[in-house]
Formats: C-alpha cells, structure tokens, sequence
C-alpha cells in the first residue's frame, strides 16, 4: 500500500509518467531546431539571390512581334474637329526557332552556391506579309504607317543581355537598333528593344536572324508565340530540369551533358496571330497566368540544378522527432526495468537532449558535407555518447550494446524513409507500428502492480 510521496515516485506508473513528460518538453526545443533549419534555407535563399541578380536572374526571352502605327481618325461629336490617334497593329512571327548551347557553372556566396550561365542564342524565323484584310483599317478612314513599322524584341531582364542583340533580316541585311523611346503598350514583355523594319519587308514578308549573348542564373525560359515554335538548347551541365508548360519531345541526358528540343504548335501557346491596342487579345494571357497559379504555364522552362538538398532533407527528418525522444526513453526504460538499476529523471533528459542536437550535427556537418557522409557522422557520434553514458550509468556491457544497437536501428530507419520521398509515409506508418508491437512483445511479463512482489 502506497503510503507516501517516495513511494508514489518509485511506481513504474510515476516514472512512465515523468518519461512522458520529459519527452513531451523535449519536443520544445525540437521547435527551436526545426526553426534553426528554416533560418538557414533563408539565408541559402539570399544569398543565391544575391549571387544571380547582378546576371539578371533567371533569363527570359519573350520573342519576337511586328508593329505597324495607324492613325485612328476621331471627330468629335460636339466641335465635329478631326484628330489623330496612333495606334498599333501587332502580328507575331509564322516561324520561331531557336538554338543555343548553355555553358553552367557555379558561384559562391560563403558556404552557399549557384549556378549562373551565359550563351549565344540563335534566334531565326519568318514573318509572313501583313494581311491588311484583318482589321480592314483603310477603309475606316484609318492611315496605316508601313515607314514606321518597327521589329520588336521581348527580354525579361535587360541585365541578361552581355551586349546589344543583332538583327538581320533576309540576306544579311542588318537592320538597325531604334534609339528613339516610345511609349508602346505590350504587357507581353517585360523589356523591349525596337528595330526599324522597311514598308517592303512589311507588305512581302521576310525572314530574321537574331544572334543574342545572354546571361543568367538558375534557369532559362523562352516564350513560344509563333504559328511553328522549334526551340534546341543544349549543355555539358548533367542535371537539368525541364519544367514549365511544355516538356520536351526529344531529350537526351548523360555524365556528358544534355541536349533538348521542343516543338509547338500555335493553338498551344497562349496568344494569337494578330491585335491592336485598343484590342488586349495577348493581355489576357497576364490573366492566365494568374489563374493558373504559375506565371511559367505558357513558356519552356530550363533548369540548372545544384543538387543540394541537405536542408529539405534535415527538415523532413526532424518531423521524425519524436521517435527519436520516446524510443531512446522506452529502451532506457526498459533498461531500468530490466536491471534494477533506478536512474534518475536528469539522465534521461540528457540522453534525450543528445538525441535532440543529432538535427543541429546533421544541419551544420551537412552545409560543409554531402548529406549522407553528414548523417553518418551525426548518427555515429550521439549514438556512441548515449551508448557509453548507458554503460557508465548500468555498468553492464548487455545494456551498453542494446541501446547502441537500438539508436543505430532508428538511423537506419530514418534514413530509409529520407530516400524514399514517395513512399516516406507508408514506411513511417509501418515503422511506428513495428515500434508499438515491440513494446507490446518486451513488456509482456513486467509487473506493473508489483503484485509478485
């Protein structure tokens, strides 16, 4: 019959009960650690950041448009005044290729890398003659201005560009950059560059040749627009990604590097052959982006990785914390059960504090360290230390070996379920379960009660 307080705190009940708790605060500074992890994605992410914008970040060619001004006629219904108002009519290229060959590597900002490119685009198609019967604005008493027409080159980020692009058209003929500023509504691009262009080639068509060194980081996208876009970029980089709204029809990846080729058709882009701006036909396509959740859904969409998942990985395993504080605590429970040796509250906080900085070794070796070698190393050191301060506190070679033989089992697991991002759940399912049958199979004959006493 339990009489006072220190016989209350020698039931196996009472010190389930303070294992429990003790677990339950250790979990507390799991949410600090789990913070340390996301401060340090953070701080990757800046510093990537700071290492790609003065390359202009990622390198998006928009492509490629024709405008033709007119003067819209307006009377004024009042003063019956005439005016003028300029206004365009845009029409996009028939044929659109492009080809380049990437050169990758990476820089460093402290322990953090990146990968920045540059390369010469090869940009070439043809633009078929203006089809006046679109818009009929002639016989609207509209005045269309061929002399004006202009060629206009899209880019995301001036930054990208290593020099001014050159344009050529038909045999050679290089035409020239337009330095005049104009205010043109085109939301389809970020940034353009005017060319002029001849009434000649405007009312017979013509083909374009555009040579573009570029630079960037982290990835490459490019905006089909035309009736038939072939787009061929290739790399001596081994682990590309190619994302965006079109995969490729053709790829081929290797130790050497890779090569990719896309072909798309127009009904597959997001805008059409032809519009003026007073019409926001290739507007909508900012709209479309917006409900499609990714402003990328209509363009093609390279990828350098740096395949460096350490911090994903050592964020997926803290959530696995738990186990890794209440199995050590039900092995050295089991321990004290088994041996009769009482062991103090105190020592099962620092066996469970030893388990809890395995995340801050695996977080920090691993930033220096390819993340398997970090593990192994974080792994081997927290479970020698609590597998010798076992030996020291139960003095006893047996439970020394079980609990290094335990914590060595958890690793293991954990780093299966690590590798395995699909099936990540059914494996931490499955391994609970297990968990639970064992403490089930090795509690089987404790007396609880103290009845046999």
């Amino acid at each position: 019959m339990i009489k006072n307080i220190n016989d209350i705190a020698k039931t196996l009940g009472f010190k389930i009960l303070i294992i429990v708790i003790l677990g339950l605060l250790l979990l507390i500074p799991m949410s600090f650690i789990n913070g340390v992890v996301r401060d340090r994605i953070r701080y990757q992410d800046e510093a990537v950041s700071s290492i790609i914008e003065p390359v202009g970040n990622s390198a998006n060619i928009q492509g490629v448009v024709i405008a033709i001004p007119y003067l819209n006629r307006v009377i004024d219904s009042e003063t019956k005044e005439i005016s003028y108002i300029k206004k365009y009519i845009f029409y996009m290229p028939n044929e659109y290729n492009v080809e380049g060959n990437v050169e990758v590597s990476s820089l460093s900002r402290g322990i953090f890398k990146a990968p920045i490119f540059n390369s010469k685009l090869n940009i070439k198609g043809r633009f078929d003659k203006y089809n006046a019967e679109i818009f009929n604005l002639d016989e609207n008493n509209n005045t269309i201005l061929y002399d004006e027409a202009m060629l206009i080159l899209g880019i995301g980020n001036k930054k990208n560009l290593m020099k001014l692009p050159n344009v050529s058209v038909n045999q050679n003929e290089e035409i020239q950059y337009y330095e005049k500023n104009i205010n043109i509504s085109l939301n389809m691009f970020s940034n353009k560059f005017l060319y002029t262009i001849s009434r000649d080639k405007i009312l017979n068509g013509f083909d374009f040749y555009i040579t573009m060194d570029i630079q960037g980081g982290n990835s490459l996208i490019i905006t089909p627009l035309a009736s038939e876009n072939t787009f061929k970029i290739s790399s001596k980089w081994k682990d590309p990604s190619f994302t965006g709204g079109f995969l490729p029809t053709k790829r081929e990846v290797n130790n050497d590097g890779f090569s990719a080729e896309w072909n798309i058709a127009s009904f597959n882009t997001a805008f059409t052959k032809y519009w003026t701006s007073d019409e926001n036909a290739n507007r909508v396509s900012d709209n479309e982006y917006l409900r499609a959740g990714d402003e990328n859904s209509n363009n093609v969409l390279v990828s350098f990785l740096l395949l460096n998942d350490n911090y994903q990985k050592t964020s997926r395993s803290v959530k696995y914390a738990i186990l890794f504080i209440f199995i050590p605590f039900f092995v050295l429970f089991l321990c004290e059960v088994l041996s009769k040796k009482r062991i103090h509250p105190v020592q099962y906080i620092l066996i469970g504090i030893a388990n809890a900085v395995f995340y801050l070794l695996l977080l920090a070796i691993s930033e220096h360290l390819i993340f398997n070698l970090s593990y192994f190393l974080s792994a081997l050191m927290v479970t020698a230390l609590t597998s010798i301060y076992i030996g020291y506190i139960i003095k006893s070679p047996k439970y020394t070996i079980s609990m290094a033989l335990v914590n060595a089992l958890i690793y293991i697991f954990l780093f299966g379920i690590l590798q395995l991002t699909d099936y990540a759940l059914l494996m931490g399912t499955l391994g609970l379960f297990a968990v639970i049958a064992l403490a089930m199979y090795f509690t089987r004959n404790v007396d609880w009660y103290g009845e046999n006493n």
